[in-house]
């Protein structure tokens, strides 16, 4: 992958990753266990395989595209 591709995905996984949370943050404070703990599940896994085998090989690839918090 070249480094313009690797930015564009970069953008566009930590942006899905972003309202995934958001997502997270609605469901759980909507006083309903049974959506809090579906989209817990769901996304958990979404988030989880977005970050570990998507952008880690990014980062691997190109470690300064890490956001300095990570």
């Amino acid at each position: 992958m070249n480094k313009q591709d690797a930015e564009n995905m970069n953008e566009h996984l930590e942006s899905m990753i972003e309202h995934a949370n958001h997502v997270l943050y609605i469901a759980n404070n909507s006083g309903d266990e049974d959506t809090k703990q579906r989209v817990q599940k769901v996304l958990g896994a979404v988030i989880t395989d977005l970050d570990f085998e998507l952008l880690e090989p990014i980062y691997k690839q190109f470690p300064e595209l890490r956001p300095a918090d990570l």
